[in-house]
């Protein structure tokens, strides 16, 4: 079936209200790739002598299973040394990121997410892809200049040469008249030999000027184009490239920057080389016009910088995939070692990358801020502008109105013209571009201006400058509103004023015994604030909801007074969210800051995203589930929103010592009416969203308080005619026999008045990673008492074993081992390559077929059915998670719990609902028209003799469907009517009482 999610849905999946158009980015990466990031030497000791091995040693283990050919650091050794002398923070972070190429056609989001739950790794990820953010236009002027008082701003500052703008994109021509005067030469990598030479001024700097002239008097056409560029000095035969790393960085006569892709695809090798002058796109090109090209020189155009020196990183724009950087990571640090103030990434993708946000992390240490385009799916801010430190840059046309392709969204930043930027291109020609491109080298080219009037001033103060200066443009915008920053850029305001820089470092929702903030519930919001920007002394503070009417606020309104730069605060604000929250939303809040004597204001937003699931932890075991369907985590492939499936175990003082996470994903699978519904991965990588939901998750304690119960509903996602109504129960209790079980019943309930819901089956996925490696699980099942098992493989694991056990009828229970390759037979596939449809309709009705499978990576589903619900039926049906040390403790946990009867499940069959009628009624028949079948439903409020009768439209009697007596209550016929024309007809339901009639058509199958 083809399941699309509805605007409100999205809202929810993707935290952000959507405003109309276009889709957002994918996820985007290397189709062998993974980057591996471990937790600290010190973390690795402690881990080690908890699980008795070497961690990493772990890993490798796995990645061997998957022909793992190289495990590197990420960063060059040379190069780790450079970041190590920065001495900041961030630095031991980046150092422990490596690189793994791997030959199996594992997806490498699936293989990362499998590797970021094992004991010592930090984060595991794909190495990620993002293109380039820009659409060939008509030529026209450069508009930025006017829209956002550049004249007026270069009377301030005309720039400076000593300030460095890398432009980290597809390669530029730095051969371009425009571009070849404001090159940026690494004056560690000159040869000595010929350094005095070329620094023609004397000065101690060699400059592209200098290079130039050298290259005239002694240097060689070697490229054979018929003239001497700067080109020519990257020639290996040229004084300038002498084979030696000068500088001692790794990179070998780098010149004028590097290229850190020059050929190879995505899955085959790839190879750098010293020049990143472009070759597939003019992209960069483009790019570093906006930002540097030669200003008031009497010909081309101007840069938004005036005077600066760029440096070009080439990271992607390879021949074939020219619109692709796929070396930001490294490109963002080359810039940063070689002393880049400024660091222009005209490129997004759709998926967050913690290896990338840790590289710009360390890159704002290191001095340089970055500017990140905002992407051009008008829709939410897309990655790299997203993270903190990056400024994220959207496109506003001259009018204040959004650009129609730009993105928008909470972590906006700025907006700049992006439209019809005229800006240099191939063959030292012009063209004009448009997209959010164009609008972050204009920004780029600002950060100069404010750099060169305050050259002490840090990465992030410059950006909360530029921010905190711009001219709100939210009442162009009114569909947007809080959604497009800070507004557009104002260049003369940017360098006429100092203004305080104030931003949200943490954000907490908590109530009043210090747990996760629910609906109904009084708690705070417990912020820390920063001011990276000018010292205030009448900083005032306001909270606003964005969702008013269904929230509490109380001290919202704040008066703080004086606040240094660099100053760090802690806020806290009551709060109570309503339990009639509109579940369709995200809570989400603005925290204003003003201090009118500077003539201030600013915000930042915040979103509450984890209120949509909770932990329950009442005995041995800790868990979470979610209001949308999903068990362990709401977000499995990156483990957030829960915890999983973790074993407790009494420390003997009240307390808990807690054990790893047993479980990489759960979800419920539901099918009925040949539709399928579920919460678990797709065959995209993604999490299938097809329930809404409906109440928030709630906790409490059970009667007899020696346990927690848990509850939360959502409704399936189709027509609200034929949409299933789910009420999720859960309890756990600290009680003998029970202490390691987790219950869950789901109250399923058709609540329409007239349709039938039909083969109903009602399952739960659970893909289980038990022990160091989750490619070495066993499952079993014991006929005995019908359960399906998974333990570690490793014949010296301490781990326990886990189940799902059935509560009531077993119509599936199926070993999946997830490494297989395609689909060999109904129940024989794998999931790497995702979960389909078909496999999951499958699982649900695979019986006890498929239930052994040894040393592999598992998941298990568990399945009950077939039910068939009347108009207003309901069903239960329940399972039981459960773990113990060894099978015999496993079984006797289930036994115990299956003879509880906690809750009453229901039979197979038909289910009917409870109450009687109140009136006697013959409902319109469904489907109508209908093709063969097509089914009759009507109420009784009594007993009654019924005859049910088809008429033609002549009014002959065609067919009687029914004479006998029938009870009070709902009752449904299925009238084949395969030998009669098509046309209408009439069907005459008569009791002891009165008679009703309703039409019914016919009509050929196509």
């Amino acid at each position: 079936m083809l399941k699309k999610l509805p605007a409100v849905l999205l809202i929810f999946v993707f935290l952000l209200p959507l405003v109309g158009v276009s889709q957002m980015q994918k996820p985007d990466y290397f189709s062998n790739r993974l980057i591996i990031k471990y937790e600290s030497d010190q973390k690795l000791q402690q881990i080690q002598r908890k699980i008795g091995n070497n961690p990493k040693t772990a890993v490798q283990q796995l990645l061997n299973q998957y022909g793992v050919q190289v495990s590197r650091p990420l960063l060059s050794s040379n190069t780790q040394q450079l970041v190590k002398v920065q001495r900041v923070p961030a630095a031991n972070d980046v150092l422990r990121i490596n690189e793994v190429i791997y030959s199996h056609n594992i997806d490498p989001a699936q293989l990362a997410s499998k590797i970021n739950r094992m004991p010592g790794v930090a984060y595991a990820e794909p190495r990620y892809i993002r293109h380039l953010n820009a659409v060939p236009n008509d030529p026209d002027i450069q508009k930025f200049v006017d829209t956002h008082n550049f004249t007026d701003a270069w009377d301030f500052s005309k720039g400076s040469r000593d300030i460095i703008v890398a432009v980290v994109d597809g390669g530029v021509d730095y051969t371009h008249p425009e571009l070849n005067e404001n090159l940026w030469v690494n004056q560690n990598e000159v040869p000595p030999t010929v350094f005095a030479q070329a620094d023609k001024n004397g000065d101690g700097e060699v400059t592209a000027s200098n290079v130039q002239t050298y290259l005239e008097q002694n240097g060689a056409d070697y490229n054979g184009d018929g003239s001497i560029t700067l080109e020519d000095a990257l020639h290996t035969d040229s004084d300038f490239t002498d084979n030696i790393d000068n500088d001692n960085n790794e990179f070998i006569d780098d010149l004028f920057g590097w290229d850190f892709w020059e050929s190879g695809s995505t899955d085959q090798n790839i190879t750098q080389d010293n020049n990143p002058i472009h070759d597939a796109t003019d992209h960069g090109t483009h790019v570093t016009g906006i930002a540097a090209a030669e200003t008031d020189n009497g010909e081309g155009v101007a840069g938004a910088a005036y005077n600066a020196t760029y440096m070009p990183v080439k990271a992607g724009g390879a021949p074939n995939f020219d619109d692709v950087i796929g070396f930001g990571y490294e490109g963002i640090l080359y810039a940063a070692n070689n002393g880049a103030d400024i660091i222009n990434c005209s490129w997004s993708g759709g998926s967050a990358s913690q290896a990338e946000e840790d590289i710009i992390n360390l890159a704002t240490q290191m001095g340089s801020l970055i500017i990140a385009a905002a992407g051009n799916e008008a829709n939410r801010t897309a990655y790299p502008a997203r993270y903190d430190k990056s400024l994220a840059v959207g496109s506003v046309e001259p009018n204040d109105n959004r650009s129609s392709y730009s993105n928008f969204g909470y972590n906006l930043d700025v907006l700049a013209t992006g439209t019809d930027i005229l800006s240099t291109s191939f063959n030292n020609d012009y063209i004009s571009k448009k997209g959010t491109s164009m609008s972050a080298p204009v920004v780029s080219g600002l950060a100069v201006l404010v750099k060169d009037l305050n050259p002490n001033w840090g990465p992030e103060r410059i950006g909360m400058q530029i921010r905190g200066s711009a001219n709100y443009i939210d009442d162009s915008n009114p569909d947007l509103e809080h959604q497009l920053g800070h507004g557009s850029i104002n260049a003369y305001r940017a360098l006429n004023t100092k203004l305080p820089g104030l931003k949200v470092v943490s954000q907490e929702f908590i109530n009043s015994e210090g747990n996760k903030l629910s609906l109904g519930e009084e708690g705070t919001i417990e912020v820390t604030i920063t001011n990276v920007g000018t010292s205030t002394s009448n900083l005032e503070l306001e909270l606003l909801s964005i969702n008013e009417s269904e929230v509490q606020l109380d001290n919202s309104q704040q008066q703080l007074g004086s606040f240094a730069t660099g100053d760090t605060m802690d806020l806290s604000f009551p709060i109570r969210i309503s339990s009639n929250f509109d579940l369709t939303e995200i809570p989400t809040f603005r925290l204003e800051f003003r201090d009118n004597s500077l003539s201030y204001d600013d915000f930042n937003a915040l979103v509450y995203e984890d209120m949509f699931f909770d932990i329950i932890a009442a005995n041995n075991v800790k868990t979470s589930f979610g209001a949308e369907g999903t068990l362990g985590f709401s977000d499995p492939l990156a483990g957030r929103g829960g915890v999983g499936f973790i074993p407790r175990y009494p420390d003997g003082s009240g307390g808990y010592q807690e054990g790893d996470n047993l479980l990489f994903e759960g979800g419920l699978i539901m099918k009925f009416n040949e539709e399928l519904f579920d919460a678990v991965r797709t065959t995209g990588g993604d999490v299938s969203r097809d329930f809404l939901p409906q109440d928030a998750v709630t906790i409490l304690p059970t009667d007899d308080e020696n346990g927690l119960t848990g509850s939360t509903r959502f409704v399936t996602l189709n027509d609200s005619a034929k949409r299933a109504s789910i009420q999720l129960e859960t309890f756990a209790y600290d009680k003998p026999g029970i202490s390691n079980v987790f219950f869950v019943k789901y109250t399923i309930t058709n609540p329409s008045k007239f349709i039938t819901m039909k083969n109903m089956y009602v399952g739960l996925f659970n893909d289980w990673d038990i022990g160091s490696n989750s490619g070495n699980n066993n499952i079993a099942f014991s006929e005995s008492d019908s359960l399906l098992y998974i333990s570690d493989a490793s014949s010296s694991s301490t781990q326990p074993m886990v189940s799902v056990a059935h509560l009531g009828p077993l119509s599936g229970a199926l070993a999946i081992d997830n490494t297989i390759k395609g689909r060999q037979d109904s129940v024989t596939f794998g999931i790497y390559d995702g979960f389909s449809d078909a496999e999951k309709e499958a699982s649900l009705t695979a019986e006890t077929v498929r239930t052994d499978l040894q040393n592999t990576d598992v998941s298990a589903v568990t399945s009950s059915g077939p039910y068939t619900l009347n108009p207003g039926a309901d069903i239960t049906v329940g399972f039981v998670y459960a773990f113990g040390d060894d099978l015999n403790e496993l079984r006797d946990q289930i036994a115990e719990a299956r003879s509880r009867n906690l809750f009453k499940v229901s039979p197979t069959g038909r289910a009917t609902a409870d109450e009687t009628p109140q009136q006697t009624r013959l409902f319109q028949n469904y489907p109508n028209p209908f093709h063969e079948e097509t089914e009759i439903h009507f109420n009784l409020d009594h007993d009654s003799h019924v005859t049910l009768t088809v008429f033609d439209v002549l009014g002959r009697k065609v067919r009687q469907l029914t004479n006998t007596n029938f009870e009070a209550g709902a009752h449904f016929l299925t009238f084949n009517a395969h030998n009669l024309s098509s046309g209408v007809y009439f069907i005459r339901l008569t009791t002891d009482r009165d008679s009703q009639t309703i039409p019914i058509t016919k009509i050929k199958a196509l």
